[in-house]
């Protein structure tokens, strides 16, 4: 394969692409796509279109910085470095920073209670919100957590990954007095998010609210999902799909780098 052509660097003059840089990013790019058995020097030169003395001496330099590790058979895979920047990218404060502008876009279009929320161990945590200026509004705190199988967020995310069975009951147990029903509805939501790209819930997480979620992925894993919640009495289904569809819209339109959405919405 190829090296991928870069978005140059904008200096105000002409676009500026410092070789050696490009060189070494476009390794760590195709590293990303090699399983956990690495890959040999003469197999990557073929896919990156580097010859093998450059290549050598990047990977040397990525080696030493702990971008890339090789193994006693030669073979090159990415090393704990990149662990650190996929850490840093998938942080509370950086999600909510990146996401904040789609979370207004959402409650100026559906005048109701936005939230963005992460996958954390055993429930969903909230990392931000945007409130709607109505009469009657919703109570929440930003750092609350909500069980996950109880929950649109995090339904929606569990969709995304299509958890095994086992997974599924292990979600199920984590909800204290969990209802005959649970396991069921959180099926159902999970095959929700894989057909039309949402999950719902209504009166079931709080029995006065409702609530939309649409997962979101960082980096292609599915760990965040973005929320819609407001009273049951305008909560009906057409209501809940119409809001679906705009916040897969005002995701798209914002175009946030690194973030997108594992599943589409069905026509």
């Amino acid at each position: 394969m190829p090296a991928p052509n870069p978005k140059p660097i904008r200096t105000g003059r002409k676009p500026v692409t410092i070789a050696s840089v490009d060189k070494a990013l476009a390794v760590v790019e195709h590293l990303l796509a090699v399983d956990a058995e690495g890959v040999s020097l003469s197999r990557l030169a073929v896919d990156t279109g580097i010859n093998k003395s450059s290549l050598h001496h990047i990977l040397a330099t990525l080696r030493q910085r702990r971008w890339v590790e090789q193994d006693e058979s030669g073979r090159y895979r990415l090393g704990p470095m990149t662990g650190r920047m996929a850490t840093w990218w998938t942080s509370a404060n950086q999600a909510a920073s990146m996401l904040h502008p789609v979370l207004l876009a959402i409650c100026e279009r559906t005048h109701e209670l936005v939230h963005l929320g992460r996958l954390y161990e055993r429930d969903v945590v909230y990392l931000d919100k945007v409130e709607p200026d109505r009469p009657v509004r919703v109570w929440s705190r930003i750092g609350q957590s909500a069980p996950v199988a109880t929950t649109a967020m995090g339904r929606a995310i569990l969709g995304a990954r299509q958890p095994s069975a086992a997974e599924v009951e292990t979600w199920v147990s984590l909800v204290p007095e969990a209802s005959a029903e649970l396991h069921g509805r959180l099926t159902e939501e999970m095959q929700r998010v894989q057909s039309h790209g949402y999950a719902i819930e209504i009166g079931e997480d709080r029995p006065s609210l409702a609530c939309v979620g649409v997962p979101l992925a960082v980096a292609g894993v599915p760990v965040l999902a973005i929320s819609a919640t407001m009273p049951v009495e305008r909560a009906d289904l057409p209501h809940l799909r119409q809001i679906a569809d705009v916040i897969h819209e005002c995701i798209a339109a914002a175009d946030v780098e690194g973030i997108s959405v594992p599943v589409t919405l069905a026509d």
